[in-house]
């Protein structure tokens, strides 16, 4: 009896969700992916890898990277979410779709692109050695230090935009208006108004964006260059190639402690911001924005489509773009899908894609509704503030290593359960909002009329949720049908999805039907993802 007042108190049932959601799917592999370290003891495994050059090296290498990405990012993305924020121009609505970029399109696609784009012999390249009647490639930046940081930063832009122009749209114009009635400068008006209101948002984002550069697995291993990378991408070495499991336990241990750091930041930031939203929320809307902004959208707009719209583009014309046999002839059709789809195990690799994207989905879905009750019924618990983030700080290849070494040989299971618990947090997102608003009262009914707390939750909350668990499941399938992280570094024989076949299809050079198979994918996840926006906006 003692103990089960406290479980009451809490309003959830720690075996009913927390155990499935994260004992098996978390925790397990974690301790498992950490359990290689206490062989031999873990001081002096730590001491053996800390005297490693490349260990302390990957580090700083790869704190660096995506400190930089972070700050390149921010470059890109401040101005967009002041466009989106505070001016009015036509193609508005094109410049926010690219907020689903890092989520809908897949790194690994982003990196063909940017190969076909800014490589040696890219579409950029050429096109400047033409115009200036140059000999040698001026841009020879991309298989460098220089060249990760560039992908990075574009890739994930839109994540500063969306952030932080959210946050700038709803602040209470009126503090404003009344800084200038009392003579402040714009100037003066933005560092002591403006700026500390979107502050939060932009700690936030800033946050966010080094996690998902810190943690980058195909974009290191392809631009890296030998020799060097990630903690994550060495980690993957050691694992697999040198088949050094205190090592690779070294590496996910000290990357995981260093993502916990930043990912205790980003709630702190997180939070803020979310009580500025509320306080937004209860303060009269602003209701202006300034029209004056289509010369400014047009110098944004050039410099977006150059510099990242054009990777992407890059990848459909060379999907469409059929080799002959005369040196540097070819024409445009269908072929390469044609080959794509004639190729052996193409109809296998898109079942697989379906079943672990399903299958990944479900149980993201299933957990982050599971979570949301927990979170209504618990309210700032620590439950509440701290388990929906854990993900976030743990990367996929540290959770796929760790199964592994539970289960003894990659399986699909495995990927399946990585992929839910790497999707589970923003899957949690989607559907939190909806099971928040939901009205006790209901609930409160269904009990009185003799239901029990699950059939309550079954019968009442779940299908008021039902939309937003639509919403949530969708985007999980997204991200996982897109993902080649964990499958890239813990392959299982005979199974093959459309993201392993586009890398191994980039690996043999076969670009063509690379990019044949980069825009199915890209367009199969991106149109799920919109999907999920229009019915959201429907809602």
């Amino acid at each position: 009896m003692p103990m089960k007042a406290p479980l009451r108190r809490l309003g959830v049932r720690p075996g009913a969700v927390l155990f499935p959601a994260f004992g098996l799917l978390l925790l397990v592999p974690l301790a498992a992916a950490f359990s290689p370290l206490f062989d031999g003891g873990m001081f002096s495994n730590l001491v053996r890898a800390f005297s490693e050059p490349r260990f302390v090296r990957s580090f700083g290498y790869g704190i660096a990277q995506a400190a930089a990405s972070a700050v390149l990012a921010a470059l890109v993305g401040i101005p967009g979410a002041f466009l989106l924020a505070r001016r009015q121009f036509p193609g508005k609505k094109i410049l926010s779709a690219l907020s689903a970029v890092p989520f809908c399109v897949p790194p690994l696609i982003i990196a063909i692109g940017f190969v076909l784009y800014y490589g040696r012999q890219g579409f950029l390249n050429r096109a400047l050695m033409a115009a200036f009647g140059l000999t040698e490639p001026p841009l020879q930046f991309l298989y460098s230090f220089s060249g990760v940081v560039l992908a990075h930063g574009f890739y994930n832009f839109p994540v500063v935009m969306r952030f932080v122009g959210d946050a700038w749209a709803t602040a209470p114009r009126r503090h404003e208006d009344a800084a200038r009635l009392l003579g402040a400068s714009e100037r003066r008006v933005f560092l002591t108004v403006t700026l500390p209101s979107i502050l939060p948002a932009f700690g936030a984002a800033m946050s966010l964006v080094f996690l998902m550069c810190f943690y980058s697995f195909v974009i290191v291993l392809l631009f890296g260059g030998p020799g060097v990378g990630t903690p994550e991408v060495e980690l993957y070495r050691a694992a697999r190639f040198e088949f050094d499991r205190p090592l690779a336990s070294a590496f996910a241990l000290v990357e995981t402690v260093v993502a916990m750091l930043v990912l205790y930041a980003y709630s702190m930031f997180e939070r803020r911001a979310a009580a500025d939203r509320r306080e937004a929320e209860r303060s009269a809307p602003s209701g202006f924005r300034n029209s004056r902004g289509v010369f400014l959208a047009l110098l944004y707009g050039a410099f977006i489509l150059v510099c990242f719209i054009g990777p992407l583009a890059s990848i459909v014309v060379e999907s469409l773009t059929m080799r002959t046999a005369a040196r540097g002839a070819f024409t445009f059709g269908f072929g390469n899908y044609t080959s794509l789809f004639a190729r052996r195990g193409f109809g296998a690799a898109v079942l697989n894609t379906l079943v672990l994207g399903l299958s990944s989905a479900a149980l993201a879905a299933a957990t982050g509704f599971a979570f949301s009750v927990g979170m209504k019924r618990t309210g700032s618990s620590l439950m509440a503030k701290i388990l929906p983030l854990l993900p976030l700080g743990i990367s996929s290849v540290v959770l796929v290593y760790g199964w592994n070494a539970v289960l003894g040989t990659p399986s699909v299971f495995a990927l399946a359960a990585v992929q839910a618990v790497s999707a589970y947090p923003f899957a949690l997102r989607a559907i939190q909002s909806s099971v928040g608003l939901s009205d006790e009262r209901y609930v409160e009914a269904a009990r009185s009329l003799g239901s029990s707390r699950l059939g309550a939750t079954l019968r009442v909350r779940l299908p008021m949720a039902a939309p937003s668990i639509a919403s949530g499941f969708a985007l999980a399938f997204a991200m996982s049908a897109g993902d080649a992280n964990a499958i890239i570094a813990a392959p299982v024989s005979g199974f093959e999805t459309l993201a392993l076949l586009l890398y191994r299809l980039a690996g043999s050079y076969r670009l063509n039907e690379a990019c044949a198979a980069a825009v199915l994918l890209a367009v199969a996840t991106g149109f799920i993802f919109f999907w999920k926006d229009a019915r959201d906006g429907l809602a």
